[in-house]
């Protein structure tokens, strides 16, 4: 069975990079380019592993990371934090917040498929 990765990501470029390297290794992708409509997919589609931006127009990542976590038809769906920033508490932070690992971009497509792989069918 196909594994479903949704990606909550404001900047298409990266959307699209990152869609390439895991369809090509086999995942289904699915993005949105905001938090609001994030949720909404992850609801409507209950993904294996949601890969979730930062810092986005409207809700950020944080807040958009508590929403999925508060909400029982999204609580749990295995969420990344995938940022360019460095947050001096960052992983702190999110792993505070019940997120299942901290992912910095620019990424290396082996390091991506790894990290996928590793939360894929994590789901509670």
């Amino acid at each position: 069975m196909q594994r479903t990765v949704l990606i909550i990501e404001d900047e298409k470029l990266i959307i699209v990079s990152t869609q390439m390297v895991l369809e090509a290794a086999g995942f289904r992708v699915e993005s949105a380019t905001n938090g609001e409509d994030g949720i909404a997919k992850a609801k409507g589609q209950s993904p294996d592993l949601i890969l979730l931006d930062i810092m986005m127009p409207g809700i950020d990542g944080w807040e958009t990371l508590t929403r999925l976590k508060r909400d029982a038809a999204t609580a749990g769906i295995p969420v990344v934090i995938f940022t360019a920033r460095e947050h001096s508490r960052g992983h702190q932070k999110s792993a505070e917040m019940g997120a299942a690992d901290y992912f910095r971009k620019p990424f290396e497509p082996d390091e991506l498929i790894e990290l996928v792989e590793k939360h894929c069918g994590q789901k509670a």
